[in-house]
């Protein structure tokens, strides 16, 4: 799934509204704040693009709202910013183990067959790999559901490729302008 032109071409818009609000107080700042800017921005553009139609996208608009509200109401003005900023994400879900009666942890205790072991062991590594996902994906602790989980991820994979491809042809276009 390879992002379209016109989200290329909507997420630089919305990046370089971010960037000119941005403008006045990063020019006489240094390297770590203004990093700090251009990250900012490129997030809430790139989460404006869905606005706020994913979990991820409703995610990050709250997170850099925590950290920056101006930038977030400027930047997304057109879309509710305020419906954005403050609806709820769901509760995180807290898993309870299931009570194991004492016959069924008798039988867990006998040996199990080559198959069962090799499907308990590829049931632990894709538990891991679902929580390590979880922890990349905004908003992926509030997903108690895998399916949503992993829609969600290739919605965000997508987004992300986007704001590489903006900004690498901004570079691209930068270091063509220095060699003229």
């Amino acid at each position: 799934m390879q992002p379209t032109s016109s989200m290329k071409e909507e997420f630089l818009k919305k990046w370089q509204t971010g960037l000119q609000i941005f403008r006045p107080s990063i020019d006489n700042t240094n390297v770590t704040e203004r990093k700090k800017a251009i990250k900012l921005s490129a997030d809430v553009a790139m989460a404006s693009l869905r606005k706020g139609t994913t979990c991820w996208s409703r995610a990050l608009i709250q997170k850099t709202a925590a950290e920056d509200n101006f930038l977030v109401r400027q930047m997304l003005s057109g879309i509710k910013a305020e419906t954005l900023i403050n609806k709820k994400l769901p509760k995180k879900t807290v898993c309870h183990r299931k009570i194991v009666r004492r016959s069924k942890k008798i039988l867990l205790r006998r040996s199990r067959s080559a198959s069962e072991e090799a499907a308990a062991k590829a049931k632990k590594l894709v538990k891991r790999r679902t929580q390590g996902l979880r922890s990349v994906v905004p908003g992926g602790e509030f997903m108690s559901n895998d399916v949503l989980l992993i829609q969600e991820t290739l919605d965000y994979i997508v987004s992300l490729q986007t704001q590489v491809n903006v900004m690498r042809s901004i570079v691209d276009a930068a270091e063509a302008g220095i060699e003229r």
